[in-house]
């Protein structure tokens, strides 16, 4: 009860504030590709993404877009802490990368950095209301600010509308914030890219063999599927599947966060497993992935490291709002188990094991050894 009073007022704070931040007008809805007149190829364009590593991700291939459209644009983008991790993914498109941290003596520096950049246009690239994203557009002074339209719609000069949360994947929401820059980027390749990444398209053959990936580690505790309940999942596999694993046909690589590497030790030890060991950082964890014919992931970043490589994914979600579209793996095939309302814990071990039995079924050819 007192953690749902803390949370409306926060949310009550968070409704004044937005109001306060304002430009004092409405902004120009554009509900389809049309471009500002005063925007030019020269543009200085600053990009907003400050929240967490999956958020980037989904953002790379509307930065990859608006580099190739302006080649010639000052682009800048700010990121924070928390999602630094993968500036590499980014990197190749921009000049120059602003790094928040995430407090009220940072957030004042920052503002006057982006102000003396002396950006054209400010880009958020978050279909939530941002008191943060409010502060550094209004700290920029920038001219132009294109974003979501949604509560804090009057600190942007143009906004683009949000599209139906339930049915709309986050990578296509988002992607319509390039509309007022006069092109449509629904036309172009929406799927997460990063610099190591080549999407597979090729079927496999028949005396391939597979390797399926395992990764335990969710953003936090709560977006990780408990390890009794994987390591019985998995058993099942190692029985369906112990004829193509004994020969080499069928691979089983368990790996994790470095902070949970000693669950992933347990797991792939009492079931015969491969074990990866701890990753120095992400961009090598992302390698990893796309080594793998085959993947399984909690609700994390590591879905969209997949999408990037076009690798068939199992994915477990714990969804809070009935009314958001998960964030599936976008353009990949997939096969999912959502917990509603509920923590990843309640999701019934069958319905792992039986998705897990899927995704090799028809991506390998195999079928499950009867039990």
């Amino acid at each position: 009860m007192a953690e749902s009073w803390i949370k409306r007022l926060e949310l009550a704070v968070r409704r004044r504030y937005n109001g306060w931040v304002t430009r004092g007008t409405d902004p120009i809805v554009v509900a389809s590709p049309t471009e500002i007149p005063i925007i030019t190829p020269t543009s200085r364009i600053l990009l907003l993404r400050q929240d967490r590593i999956g958020d980037v991700l989904v953002s790379t291939p509307i930065v990859q877009a608006i580099r190739a459209h302006y080649p010639k644009a000052t682009i800048g983008m700010v990121l924070s802490t928390n999602n630094s991790a993968v500036s590499y993914t980014v990197e190749p498109y921009l000049d120059r990368i602003h790094l928040f941290q995430k407090s009220i003596f940072d957030l004042f520096r920052l503002r006057r950095e982006l102000r003396r950049c002396r950006y054209d246009i400010v880009i958020d690239l978050m279909d939530n209301p941002s008191s943060t994203s409010g502060l550094l557009i209004q700290g920029s002074r920038a001219p132009l600010a294109i974003g979501v339209d949604k509560e804090n719609r009057r600190v942007y000069s143009h906004v683009v509308p949000l599209a139906d949360r339930t049915s709309v994947h986050i990578v296509e929401r988002i992607a319509r914030v390039v509309w007022p820059l006069g092109f449509d980027i629904a036309r172009e390749d929406l799927r997460p890219c990063m610099p190591d990444a080549t999407p597979r398209t090729s079927a496999p053959n028949s005396g391939q063999m597979f390797v399926l990936g395992i990764n335990i580690s969710g953003s936090d505790v709560d977006r990780m599927y408990p390890e009794d309940e994987l390591s019985r999942a998995l058993h099942v596999i190692a029985q369906a599947y112990a004829d193509q694993l004994a020969s080499g046909r069928l691979q089983v690589v368990v790996m994790s966060a470095p902070h949970h590497h000693d669950i992933a030790q347990r797991i792939a030890t009492a079931l015969g497993f491969d074990l990866l060991p701890p990753m120095p950082s992400f961009r090598d964890f992302a390698r990893a992935i796309g080594r793998c014919d085959m993947f399984f992931t909690p609700d994390t970043s590591a879905v969209h490291v997949a999408a990037a490589w076009n690798i068939p994914t199992v994915v477990l979600f714990a969804q809070d709002d009935r009314r958001l579209l998960p964030w599936y793996p976008y353009a990949t095939r997939s096969w999912s188990c959502i917990a509603h309302n509920a923590p990843l814990a309640s999701i019934p071990v069958d319905d792992v094991a039986e998705r897990l039995v899927a995704m090799i079924t028809e991506i390998t050819g195999i079928y499950p050894k009867a039990s």
